[in-house]
């Protein structure tokens, strides 16, 4: 900017005009001179000089140094060459006179004057730089208030969401309903007689590689002992050689012996399977990392290997536990041909149905809840050992043998009740229920029978064919043969366990039961319909006096059937109800393991007050209204996937079933839980005791002891499963 402000040049230009107002003129300017001088600077094209006219010479003084005297036209240009010195200097400087003695001095520099188009451009220029900085400023503005919007829409969108979720939280969780039983689809399954060829040819493959990989096993185990127990020969304790290389042969050894176990694992890969042969395998290849480290450059220590082959053996023997569990669940199955009932799985829950052995096979192949625990945690317990490994190798204490290290964290990272928490307690029941004619299709069966707690109990398991007896009858004004008509009629309709007793008197009696017209239950314990126009009831005491029917005062009849038409009382049948020990058992049995009877009974005379006083015990069912009841007559009678197949009758099979289900379960869950408590606990004990140097303290003998001191617990649940 020019350091005159547009008003100070304006007074100039005025002051200038006012003074030259009487000036006369001594030169005209055209618009190239002007714009030359006060214009954009650029330099007036050169005019056509005329020639000048020509005079007679004079002779020149003879004084050299005077200098000639100055023309008119000098006289006459001297105003202008005051006002453009500029541009007759540039002339002078083009072209300097040769003849002159003396160099002209140069002209002394003027401040260059500002014309008033850069005046112009240079205020354009600082008002759209203004402007640009102000538009700068506006879209800066806006873009900080598009992220303060941005930032409180994706706050308010994340506390949304968090409510949501503590909403999820809270709420009860809604249980999808079942699909109907008939509609599942089964994929084809092998004849019972082909599944159980196979799963015994695969018990014989891994009993015998379970028995050969235990002969290594308790020798590096008695090794490991004698290492701390027994003063052993300096010709083994100062040997390496012959000290870590007889470990490794052993550990090696139980390695190749340990094939069936390897192809498992890898048949377990292809179906996207984790298994605790990873484990194994990753412990055994450090132990044998170690034994030729300290072969190479010496140890201190002696190198876990009996760790390493209790944890290769348990993990052999829970997959041959498996396979004979599920050749035990086949064989029974084979050996009974088409089962008389089957267990599924309802709303209410486990309820016995007629007998099929599709889903049977099924189900049994499932994974048991266990690997899907292996799926999750295993991967990181063995990566957290191999993470904790290089803290405790890269720190301060610097430990000597890292594979010793690493090892120890592995080890104590497996447990040696992981592989054998779902397997054992499985064989165990499918032992204990083949003695009672019944099988459970593995895990996956005993989650689908006893994840309710409940079991739906009918008349015929509570009083099977047999123990009902009819004690006497008494009949009030009508014909025996029409009272056993109508009997007959109602008890048909009704389907009550009476029929066959009714049947057989009117046989005798030569008569036949009448036809029963507009057939309905009712909620107090009884049913009616209508035989050639009157209304009929049959049902117990209560009902009929609910039904207002008039009963005689002595009434001593705890159990009997009622006969009423048209409001008057026909007939009294005396029921006598023979309590079974199996049933007494049974439902002591429920009482003591919490399963809770759901009583599905068409009998008037069966309420919970009945079988409090039949078998002295009070097992706390339910008894659901007569249309639940009805209901789940109706799923008992129909075929579904098999969950569990029954061979025996009576309530003390089908309780077993469950009963056992519901222990597997257990036993499962808390070996499951105890084995991750000792994973969790071993890797910070190991971890800490590696990190401070206190390898006094973690000795390859204490390890092993730790290892089987958690497998003990493991070990007792599955015992409890035979026991209910």
């Amino acid at each position: 900017m020019s350091k005159y402000t547009e008003e100070e040049l304006n007074q100039a230009l005025e002051d200038t005009g006012r003074l030259l107002q009487d000036v006369p003129l001594t030169r005209e300017y055209d618009l190239d001179d002007i714009l030359a001088e006060f214009g954009s600077g650029a330099v007036k094209p050169p005019q056509p000089v005329p020639e000048p006219v020509s005079q007679p010479q004079q002779p020149e003084p003879e004084d050299p140094a005077a200098e000639p005297a100055p023309k008119p036209e000098s006289i006459a240009e001297k105003p202008a060459e005051e006002e453009a010195p500029a541009e007759r200097l540039k002339e002078d400087t083009r072209t300097p006179e040769k003849d002159s003695p003396e160099p002209e001095e140069k002209a002394a520099p003027r401040e260059r004057l500002v014309s008033l188009e850069d005046m112009m451009d240079r205020t354009v220029s600082a008002v759209m730089e203004e402007e640009s900085a102000q538009r700068q400023l506006e879209r800066e503005e806006q873009e900080r208030q598009a992220r303060r919007a941005r930032r409180a829409a994706l706050c308010r969108a994340r506390l949304a969401a968090v409510g949501r979720f503590l909403r999820a939280l809270a709420a009860p969780k809604a249980r999808p309903e079942p699909e109907p039983e008939g509609e599942e689809a089964i994929p084809p399954e092998p004849d019972m007689a082909q599944a159980e060829f196979e799963q015994k040819r695969l018990c014989r493959l891994h009993r015998g590689a379970t028995l050969r990989c235990l002969l290594p096993a308790v020798l590096l185990v008695g090794i490991t002992a004698a290492e701390t127990l027994v003063t052993l020969p300096a010709v083994w304790t100062d040997t390496p050689p012959l000290r870590f290389g007889a470990v490794a042969a052993l550990l090696l050894a139980q390695a190749a012996l340990a094939l069936p176990l390897w192809r498992d694992m890898l048949e377990g890969i292809r179906q996207r399977r984790v298994s605790c042969a990873w484990g194994a395998l990753l412990l055994t290849v450090a132990c044998l990392g170690d034994c030729v480290w300290c072969m190479v450059k010496g140890g201190e220590h002696l190198p876990l290997a009996g760790a390493a082959a209790l944890v290769t053996l348990c993990c052999e023997w829970g997959v041959y536990l498996r396979c004979a569990a599920r050749r035990e669940s086949f064989r029974l199955a084979d050996l009974g041909g088409h089962p008389p009932w089957s267990v599924q799985k309802t709303k209410a829950g486990a309820i016995k149905c007629q007998g099929r052995l599709e889903g049977f096979y099924t189900h049994a192949m499932e994974p048991d809840m266990p690997p899907k625990w292996y799926n999750a945690v295993l991967p990181l317990l063995l990566a957290t050992a191999c993470v904790l490994t290089g803290v405790v190798c890269l720190s301060e204490s610097k430990p000597a043998q890292p594979l010793w290290v690493w090892s120890a964290l592995l080890a104590a990272a497996t447990p040696l009740s992981w592989p054998l928490a779902g397997t054992l307690p499985t064989y165990f029941l499918s032992h204990r229920l083949s003695h009672s004619g019944c099988a459970v299709a593995g895990y996956s069966g005993a989650k689908a029978v006893s994840g309710a707690k409940r079991m739906v109990i009918t008349d015929e398991d509570l009083y099977p064919a047999g123990t009902l007896s009819l004690n006497g009858m008494k009949i009030y004004g009508e014909e025996l043969g029409r009272v056993l008509s109508y009997s007959v009629a109602m008890a048909r309709a009704a389907d009550s366990q009476a029929l066959p007793l009714l049947e057989q008197m009117l046989s005798d009696q030569g008569g036949q039961a009448e036809a029963l017209d507009d057939f309905r239950w009712y909620e107090e314990g009884g049913a009616g319909g209508t035989i050639h126009g009157e209304t009929v009831l049959l049902g117990s005491a209560y009902f009929m006096r609910r039904q207002n029917v008039r009963l005689p005062k002595e009434l001593k009849v705890p159990s009997g059937l009622f006969l009423a038409v048209d409001g008057q009382l026909t007939a009294i049948f005396a029921l006598r109800y023979q309590p079974s020990r199996n049933v007494d058992w049974a439902l002591r049995a429920l009482r003591r393991n919490r399963v809770t009877p759901v009583l599905a009974v068409r009998g008037c005379n069966i309420t919970p007050e009945f079988l409090r006083r039949s078998f002295k015990v009070d097992a706390k069912p339910i008894y659901p209204d007569v249309q639940t009841r009805l209901s789940l007559l109706e799923q008992a009678r129909l075929t579904g996937p098999a969950y569990a197949v029954v061979y025996r009758d009576g309530l003390m099979p089908y309780a077993e079933t469950v009963l056992g289900s519901r222990k597997l379960l257990l036993a499962a869950r808390w070996t499951i839980a105890l084995a991750l408590l000792a994973s969790v606990a071993g890797l910070l004990l190991c971890y800490y005791l590696t990190g401070i140097g206190g390898y006094a303290s973690l000795t390859p003998l204490q390890l092993v002891l730790f290892q089987l001191l958690w497998l003990l617990p493991g070990l007792l649940l599955a015992g409890q499963v035979k026991h209910f």
